[in-house]
Parts: C-alpha cells; sequence; structure tokens
C-alpha cells in the first residue's frame, strides 16, 4: 500500500526542451534575444509565441534553477 501522498499526488509531464528561437541571437548586453535580419526585439515579434521562462517555471511555482 502507497503512503497517502503518493496515492493523491499529480504527476506533471515533463516539458519538450527549450531551444533557443531560430533566426534570432541572444544579446548579452541587452539581456534579450533580437532578429538576425531587422533587429527587432523578439518579445515584440507577433509571429513568435513566448515559449518559456528563463527559469523554466510551471505554473505550481517550480523551477529548474541549476539544472
Amino acid at each position: 500500500m502507497k503512503h497517502i501522498l503518493l496515492q493523491e499526488a499529480f504527476i506533471y509531464r515533463k516539458r519538450k526542451a527549450l531551444s533557443a528561437p531560430a533566426g534570432f541571437v541572444y544579446n548579452k548586453s541587452a539581456g534579450a534575444w533580437f532578429s538576425e535580419v531587422t533587429y527587432d526585439a523578439l518579445v515584440k515579434n507577433s509571429q513568435f509565441p513566448s515559449i518559456g521562462t528563463k527559469k523554466e517555471d510551471i505554473e505550481t511555482g517550480e523551477d529548474h534553477k541549476g539544472q
């Protein structure tokens, strides 16, 4: 018999690995991704949805710092 916490625990699916956006380069001094063609910031590009956070936060508040 499993412990009650193990019986009731919700198991999250593992996310796919995040990769750098194609056609964009990271500017370390600005701390942002910019288009290689237009030099516009990735966050202002309507064709590119957000893919995740820097720390890979999940809705539960968990993060993967140091991994």
